[in-house]
């Protein structure tokens, strides 16, 4: 009601009576999320790692994931013969791979870009 900036003095007290209601609602709000919110398990299964890498962008099968933990490429945890993931190490390991490929990219293309120009000068196109 008063979104508009035009509080007087004589509908001040009605102002600040509308903000108490409002900060009350977000406050209940708040508080049923976080009761709602879901635990997040310290260590993830399987199923779990491959849900999270596919939530930040990094979807992958089944196969992938063992081929990775048998070259020893993603950080996993062994318990017998379950597989076990920390979400922050694998966070940490998509935001490895990034960077990795940025540096891979540009180790390629440089000398493909040095290749092509002096082909063009041979060639005299340039």
């Amino acid at each position: 009601m008063y979104m508009n900036g035009n509080v007087t003095f004589d509908s001040l007290p009605s102002a600040i009576e509308e903000l108490a209601g409002k900060v009350d609602y977000i406050i209940n709000l708040l508080g049923t999320k976080i009761e709602k919110r879901e635990e997040i398990p310290k260590y993830l299964n399987t199923e779990k790692a491959l849900a999270h890498l596919k939530n930040i962008g990094f979807s992958m099968s089944k196969s992938k994931l063992y081929k990775l933990t048998a070259l020893k490429s993603i950080p996993v945890h062994k318990n017998g013969n379950s597989l076990f993931f920390l979400q922050e190490e694998l966070e940490q390991w998509c935001e490895k791979q990034i960077h990795a490929d940025n540096n891979n990219i540009k180790s390629i293309t440089r000398p493909c870009l040095y290749s092509g120009i002096k082909n063009n000068r041979k060639n005299g196109r340039i």
